[in-house]
């Protein structure tokens, strides 16, 4: 594995930085790829289960969780997403002033902005996905690293069975995310 793949050595700027390069391109995107790209990365009400959970710990960011929850709220409900129709929903003033430096941000980007069309909202979810998948990873192996230390040593294959259910289960969910959105 090269330095540049491995988990850790991602920064967490690098991180923050994509998870809002890919909410700018979703929220900018003509609304059939945003609610292609959600259906892909969630699923629908249909679905068989092989999309992320709506609340998986996919941004690091809270506001950026916050903003993807409101913008699958929106395609959930048949409505066009916008910056400033987000930012309309936002009916609580807390929430409203929580989330306006990030709303602002993706209303008016300050770096590159999205591709028209939204070419790059399916890369750009498939990179935050993967590094979605890399945390876990991590987690997994700080989860078994804690039943090292405090479970019984006739505990272990036990935990380490359910850590393995749970990782074939992520893995599962990623690939079969990532075919759907290579197809958006």
């Amino acid at each position: 594995m090269s330095d540049d793949e491995r988990p850790d050595l991602y920064p967490v700027d690098d991180t923050i930085r994509l998870e809002l390069e890919f909410l700018t391109a979703l929220i900018w995107a003509p609304d059939p790829v945003t609610a292609a790209a959600v259906h892909a990365m969630i699923g629908t009400e249909r679905s068989d289960g092989t999309g992320l959970p709506v609340d998986a710990a996919l941004f690091l960011r809270p506001a950026h969780a916050r903003v993807f929850a409101n913008v699958v709220a929106r395609v959930g409900d048949g409505a066009p997403v916008t910056p400033t129709l987000l930012a309309e929903g936002l009916t609580d003033p807390k929430a409203r002033a929580g989330l306006r430096e990030v709303l602002l941000e993706i209303g008016a980007p300050t770096g590159q902005g999205p591709l028209p069309g939204g070419a790059d909202v399916p890369h750009l979810a498939i990179a935050v996905i993967d590094h979605w998948y890399r945390r876990g990873y991590t987690a997994l192996l700080s989860r078994m690293a804690l039943a090292c230390e405090e479970s019984p040593t006739d505990d272990l294959a036990d935990r380490w069975a359910e850590l393995t259910i749970h990782q074939q289960t992520a893995h599962r969910c990623r690939v079969e995310v990532r075919r759907r959105l290579t197809q958006v």
